[in-house]
């Protein structure tokens, strides 16, 4: 069975399961998305999170050996892993996939919408930067979310929107990790999205309109980024409050930072690379005004030293790191020693 997925990003074969994950960047609009906004996101295939599932050739062994990175977990069944589950509060990779393959036995195979499947062996792995706004951990528990349903015969039974919400789940209900809309739809569709979520299809049938972008229309990216980024849910967690209250600050950015992604769609769809460049621009400036000079740390700095280099800049998600459009021939040769001044690594971005 090969599911007819682009890049060969799930597949599988006799022995085993195999998904890659790209990371994802925020081109424009975000942090709108948990607002009832607009966002532009697309993959970045220079970094992927790896899962490899190898079912066991005897149907009844329900045992699992689990691999991530450079630890191992060995459990009876994911029925017992689920009923006494180990500590999730620790972080790295093993909390990511532990919490995953809980997740997705209660409310899976408990549920009745899977059926019980054999054990398996499970290799986790992954190279995306930490912490630096690349949706690293969605990536990682969207491959392992698409493994499992494969390998309990339910590879297209759910909608791609349905799969990002299952993962999106994983991550604030059992892992309690603050997430965006945005993150992992373009990892569950596989494609560069346009995505609105405005609030009579929220509310209505709980998920946005969705709409392909050809990656072709994007010009040649760069991306830099620190050695570890922080924890985005700190960055962001005053504004479910704030935009409970209608901070007029708040709302104001919230709708301007959404017309940058619908005027950016626009400009890609025209082949506009200087409105596009600007709406790259006024998403950083915007997202100074909401969250402050202080809040956005070392972010501000690379921007602005981007910025003077001849670029334009922004952050593809919260953390540490920053992108822009790679605007002459000569700008990566003049740019990479500038950032490595300040410990960051700069390279083009493979969408």
């Amino acid at each position: 069975m090969t599911l007819n997925l682009r890049r060969g990003v799930m597949r599988r074969g006799a022995e085993g399961i195999f998904c890659a994950i790209p990371a994802r960047i925020g081109l424009l609009g975000n942090p709108s998305d948990g607002y009832n906004g607009q966002c532009i996101s697309a993959l970045c295939r220079n970094w992927r999170a790896k899962c490899v599932l190898t079912p066991h050739e005897n149907r009844w062994d329900s045992s699992l050996q689990i691999e991530c990175g450079d630890q191992s977990h060995d459990f009876s069944s994911l029925s017992s892993l689920a009923k006494g589950p180990p500590d999730l509060t620790d972080g790295g990779l093993s909390r990511l996939v532990l919490g995953s393959l809980i997740h997705f036995q209660d409310e899976c195979v408990t549920s009745g919408f899977a059926m019980e499947a054999s054990g398996f062996s499970m290799h986790v792995s992954t190279d995306i930067p930490r912490q630096v706004g690349l949706a690293g951990s969605s990536a990682v528990i969207t491959a392992v979310i698409r493994s499992l349903l494969t390998h309990h015969g339910l590879g297209t039974a759910l909608p791609p929107h349905a799969v990002a919400d299952m993962v999106l789940r994983v991550e604030t209900e059992r892992l309690d990790i603050h997430g965006g809309l945005q993150d992992r739809l373009p990892q569950a569709y596989n494609r560069m999205l346009h995505m609105d979520f405005r609030e009579e299809l929220m509310e209505g049938r709980g998920w946005g309109a969705y709409s392909h972008l050809d990656e072709s229309l994007v010009p040649d990216m760069w991306l830099a980024h620190a050695d570890m980024g922080e924890d985005s849910g700190r960055v962001h967690a005053d504004l479910p409050d704030r935009w409970a209250k209608q901070e007029p600050v708040m709302v104001r950015v919230i709708k301007e930072l959404a017309w940058c992604a619908h005027r950016g769609k626009e400009a890609l769809l025209a082949g506009d690379i200087a409105t596009l460049t600007n709406e790259i621009n006024r998403n950083f400036d915007l997202r100074t005004e909401l969250f402050g000079e202080e809040a956005l740390g070392e972010n501000h700095t690379m921007v602005h030293l981007a910025r003077e280099l001849g670029s334009c800049a922004k952050q593809p998600g919260s953390g540490g790191a920053i992108m822009g459009i790679i605007p002459d021939e000569d700008f990566m040769e003049r740019a990479r020693p500038a950032f490595e001044e300040h410990g960051w690594t700069l390279m083009p971005l493979r969408m």
